[in-house]
């Protein structure tokens, strides 16, 4: 059965639809940075958050880092997430623990401890993002297996889960090249991918 996702961000949908003061800090590596382009999916987010909130003040943080891997995330967490006492956090690693071969069962318990020192801290709401598909095989393949990974991570530790490579495949599925939403040769979004992930996590609010 399907999970509802929007009931993991209710407080902060509830304080967004009063008028209400809400801080987001987006947290993961090149995908969440923006890496290559003007824009990156927090900045496409945090525009149709407020124009579909006008009267809501919105503060989004972006701490992604390119390069990041979940252990470099562990390491930072303190600084970059929990100092902003966030309504809601956003994580999204993966690719880079993938390409460096980071164990997939340390990878998981690594999101699992990111989890529990948010929840121990400030009490945010939490979801967890995949990132999209790859243009470079096998790591296209390879990468999946650390996408379910996060999927189950949320199941287990009862947050969000967004999956961005799903939206990403169900565009590709009707016809839209998958070339035309990456940058050349980089295997990162462009700016139209990342609206799409913005798209996504608007489905929430």
């Amino acid at each position: 059965m399907r999970v509802d996702q929007r009931g993991f961000a209710a407080k902060t949908r509830g304080r967004l639809e009063t008028g209400r003061s809400v801080t987001i800090v987006a947290y993961g590596d090149s995908i969440t940075a923006g890496f290559a382009v003007r824009r990156g999916f927090p900045s496409f987010w945090r525009e149709m958050l407020q124009n579909k909130y006008p009267k809501a003040k919105i503060e989004l943080v972006n701490s992604g880092v390119s390069g990041d891997t979940t252990l470099d995330g562990l390491a930072r967490l303190d600084w970059s997430v929990l100092s902003y006492e966030p309504d809601l956090v956003t994580i999204n690693f993966g690719i880079n623990d993938c390409v460096l071969s980071l164990d997939l069962e340390e990878f998981e318990e690594n999101f699992v401890e990111m989890v529990r020192r948010i929840r121990s801290g400030p009490a945010s709401e939490i979801l967890l993002l995949s990132s999209q598909p790859l243009e470079t095989p096998p790591y296209d393949k390879w990468v999946q297996d650390y996408y379910q990974a996060v999927e189950r991570v949320a199941r287990e530790m009862d947050v969000g889960f967004v999956d961005v490579f799903g939206a990403w495949m169900e565009r590709v599925n009707q016809g839209t090249p998958l070339s035309s939403l990456i940058l050349s040769g980089l295997d990162h979004p462009n700016e139209a991918g990342y609206r799409i992930i913005a798209e996504e996590l608007m489905k929430l609010f």
